[in-house]
């Protein structure tokens, strides 16, 4: 008798640990499994934004004609457009003054 019931303390003291030992496995799984879905996550974020900046640019069309607007008309339609749109133009005008 004395026997078994050292068994089952035994037994229950095993179990604890085990379950202790395992906890921590399983935490050290889903830690390491979460870093990997944010990091995944950051990617798929960037190229989101890549493939949404590209078809923006692909998307975007200016249509000037000299002889159809003034200066301030085309003032008008530049301040309509995006910022982006604006860095963009301005790079646009500069490599060909620098040209």
């Amino acid at each position: 008798m004395k026997e078994t019931l050292e068994n089952i303390m035994l037994m229950g003291l095993g179990a604890m640990v085990m379950t202790s030992e395992r906890a921590n496995d399983l935490k050290d799984e889903l830690l390491k499994k979460g870093e990997e879905a944010y990091k995944h996550g950051q990617e798929l974020n960037e190229e989101l934004k890549h493939k949404i900046n590209e078809k923006m640019k692909e998307s975007v069309t200016i249509n000037i004609s000299k002889s159809e607007l003034t200066k301030d008309e085309l003032v008008d339609k530049i301040n309509e457009l995006s910022e982006e749109d604006k860095k963009e133009i301005m790079k646009l005008l500069r490599a060909k003054k620098n040209a």
